[in-house]
């Protein structure tokens, strides 16, 4: 059986069946049996790193192996068969059975420097490119078709670069010369770039703009806040007469306060949660009796507007449950039809299934030599029981 090709110092696990000669069922694996390991062409075997486990998981037969390569024996590129040295099958000797084969990184195509590793391929069936491990690395290769993000930085560039077609986004730190005339625009104001133009010359920074326009003397400077001001039309006069027609924080204060409720009754807003009496100029107070205490008013809530977690545990007490609700409550108990249920074995049961379970062990049960069994109302099994005799019984305990 061979098992294929593996890393060095891999554990290698597999599993072979031995069978009885007279009928070839599977059968058990005896005499103190052992397993060895063959090398290549060579005589020399190695018991080091077998494991053999016979019925293995209490399966007659079923023999497991472990074989641990890491010790020295298992030299990489060989091949290796693992042979019963060591054993019988109902007395019949098992010695020379070959039960697998595998070798060390001897006949897969491709092994990986580091063992475990695996290559990155694509669904074209290319492999992924490490370009901290390139061969050849100085070798010009031809990029024609293929675009690079800008959001890359190139370290440097030394010679020529022979064009640039489309716009450059921003150049950090001086440029040497630009040579004819600059087609587009400076993106950005003036007052961004920290140079200036220098009179008589055709330098910008050190940046030759022959044939570029530059600033004229129509260029008009940026307006200061007075020069904003008027232009708009916000004279200090005319700003201070603005200002003083705008109302007081008193006044907004009013405003709010003054205005009236029924404008403001829209569901979910703030206006629409303000707690109002039905009549104005009503205060609503937190104690005390009378129209306009919430205490006294509570009773007049529709139903089921105050919910079980609007109260603190243990809130209602017996003052305040009245008789009638107390009757009614025990009137529901004990008159209300229990839902039929019993318990599992060894669990503590519900009141439901305390019940029924009583009633049936003393109303609907038999006994069968130790075993007594209590019924359901359908008269099928609920539970079982068992006794220590099935003559002279002392004790019982439960089954199921």
């Amino acid at each position: 059986m061979s098992l294929g090709d593996f890393d060095s110092s891999a554990v290698i696990y597999f599993k072979f069946t031995t069978f009885r000669p007279s009928t070839g069922a599977p059968f058990t694996l005896a005499g103190t049996p052992a397993l060895s390991v063959y090398k290549d062409n060579s005589t020399t075997q190695t018991t080091t790193g077998v494991t053999l486990t016979v019925d293995f998981d209490g399966v007659t037969g079923l023999n497991h192996v472990a074989v641990d390569t890491s010790d020295a024996f298992y030299s990489a590129g060989s091949f290796f068969d693992v042979v019963i040295t060591t054993g019988t099958v109902d007395s019949v000797s098992a010695v020379g059975v070959v039960v697998g084969r595998f070798t060390l990184r001897k006949n897969s195509a491709l092994k990986p420097t580091t063992a475990g590793r695996t290559l990155d391929v694509s669904a074209g069936g290319e492999a992924g490119i490490d370009f901290a491990n390139i061969g050849s690395p100085t070798t010009a290769v031809d990029l024609s078709g293929t675009t690079i993000s800008t959001s890359q930085v190139v370290a440097s560039v030394t010679g020529a670069v022979g064009s640039v077609t489309g716009a450059v986004g921003s150049v950090t730190g001086a440029v040497g010369s630009v040579t004819g005339n600059v087609g587009g625009n400076v993106v950005g104001s003036v007052a961004s770039v920290t140079a200036r133009v220098t009179a008589n010359t055709d330098q910008w920074n050190g940046v030759s703009v022959t044939g570029m326009p530059l600033p004229t003397a129509s260029y008009a400077a940026p307006l200061d806040a007075a020069g904003t001001r008027a232009a708009v039309g916000l004279a200090s006069a005319n700003l201070d007469t603005q200002l003083a027609a705008l109302p007081t924080a008193a006044a907004n204060a009013s405003a709010v306060w003054d205005s009236l409720l029924s404008a403001h009754t829209t569901a979910g807003t703030f206006g629409g949660r303000i707690p109002r009496s039905d009549s104005s100029n009503v205060e609503i107070k937190i104690t005390g009796s009378g129209s306009g205490h919430i205490a006294a008013d509570v009773h007049e809530l529709q139903p089921a507007v105050i919910e079980a977690q609007h109260f603190a545990t243990g809130a209602i007490d017996a003052n305040a449950l009245a008789t009638d609700a107390a009757t009614e409550i025990a009137t529901a108990v004990y008159t209300g039809q229990m839902t039929e249920s019993y318990r599992a074995a060894g669990v503590a049961p519900t009141l439901a299934q305390a019940m029924f379970e009583l009633v049936a062990q003393v109303g609907d049960s038999f006994i069968t030599d130790t075993t007594k069994t209590i019924r359901k109302i359908d008269g099928t099994t609920a539970k079982t029981f068992t006794l220590d005799s099935a003559t002279t019984p002392t004790s019982i305990t439960e089954a199921t």
